[in-house]
């Protein structure tokens, strides 16, 4: 393999920020992850030794919080990818279709009121048709996928024994509030008043909070130790997708963000969507709002930066005073939310790579699971290798 310069991030610090978007994502993750490896970065955990190119900084959505889960508790990448191809020389089960298709609830739900009625209005026998929907918060739940994290995973369910920083994204149901799981107490995000830090929580909870995507999962309970009520969570990204905020509130200087939300560009040997039903539409839907979010994130970025620096030259070329020029710049940096060392490196799959778009997420296909990981993987290399990631 041609070594590819990544001088850039020796002694940097530096985060890995993983999407959700189930098992599919999950895949992708790990090539990405492999491929980050053998370019000679260590994925630090509590046995890893000090590096100079050490990924120590951990944000994960859903499937990402799982996989960054694996990463903090000491499985490297090829650990995990051998589990998910049932590989005999696995060092840790696989999750299966029992683990990720649970019904059993942690917990029973609270009173409901009679205040709301959906179907206030209609007829009878419409009502009765639909009222079973009303008792109905999910297909599934993530408790198995909580169980097999305490069983099979976790090296502690406290964030504070891990050496790295790790951090689960998760959204409150009954609330506007993004919650970040974590093990610092860190004041509100400049940009989001609304989200907010939460510490105590156990990190299996937390992820099984992440992972319950609606309507496929049922809301997961956390308990809540400063309020001593039950929150109930939902999929971590349905507020905001990406949240590398998190990584630059711990001020890591390079993110390296991997997701697979990207959208079917038209193509004469697939076709347009609309021969092949709701499921291709409503995810073509989706992508479409996740792409906006995380290109609306990107181009805000640029748009500060724009403003700083052209500011930045109008007062140096009229000699402005260098001490109130600083002060400034400053005022802008802060006032914009923009911090000048910190670089961005997004991996996800370019428009060629559409069949991406139509794999089944929740497919525990080893062979499907496979082509993920090697697109993921080789996609990683190509933007290393192209130094993509020059910010």
């Amino acid at each position: 393999m041609q070594r590819v310069d990544i001088s850039a991030f020796e002694n940097k610090k530096t985060a890995l920020v993983l999407s959700g978007g189930v098992v599919k994502a999950a895949a992708w993750h790990l090539g990405v992850a492999l491929a980050l490896e053998e370019l000679g970065f260590t994925l630090k955990n509590n046995q890893s030794s000090p590096s100079k190119l050490e990924i120590g900084t951990y944000v994960g959505s859903s499937a990402g919080a799982l996989i960054n889960l694996y990463f903090a508790c000491g499985f490297r990448p090829m650990d995990v990818i051998k589990a998910t191809l049932r590989r005999k020389d696995s060092k840790i089960p696989a999750v299966s279709y029992k683990d990720m298709l649970c019904l059993k609830k942690p917990s029973g739900k609270p009173p409901r009121s009679t205040v709301y009625d959906p179907f206030d209005g209609f007829p009878l026998f419409l009502k009765q048709i639909l009222k079973p929907m009303l008792n109905i918060s999910g297909f599934f739940t993530t408790h198995g996928l909580y169980e097999y994290i305490q069983k099979n995973v976790l090296v502690s369910d406290n964030f504070e024994d891990y050496l790295s920083d790790l951090f689960i994204v998760a959204t409150q149901l009954d609330h506007s509030r993004k919650v970040i799981f974590g093990k610092y107490n860190y004041p509100n995000p400049s940009h989001d008043s609304t989200a907010h830090y939460y510490t105590g929580t156990p990190v299996s909870q937390a992820v099984a909070a992440s992972m319950s995507v609606p309507p496929f999962y049922s809301p997961y309970p956390v308990n809540n130790s400063q309020t001593g009520q039950t929150d109930y969570y939902i999929d971590g990204e349905i507020r905001e997708t990406l949240s590398t905020h998190v990584a630059i509130d711990n001020g890591c200087e390079y993110i390296i963000s991997s997701w697979t939300h990207t959208p079917y560009h038209y193509h004469d040997e697939i076709g347009s969507l609309i021969n092949y039903g709701l499921p291709a539409i409503a995810m073509q839907s989706i992508y479409l709002m996740i792409q906006k979010k995380i290109v609306s994130s990107r181009a805000k970025r640029k748009t500060a930066e724009d403003i700083i620096d052209t500011v930045n030259d109008y007062l140096k070329t009229n000699k402005f005073d260098e001490v109130h020029r600083k002060k400034l710049i400053s005022i802008l940096e802060r006032k914009l939310d923009f911090k000048r060392n910190v670089n961005l490196v997004d991996i996800y799959p370019d428009h060629e790579h559409y069949n991406i778009f139509f794999r089944n997420s929740f497919s525990l296909n080893p062979n499907k699971t496979s082509e993920l990981v090697s697109l993921g993987y080789k996609r990683t290399m190509d933007i290393f290798n192209n130094h993509e990631w020059v910010d």
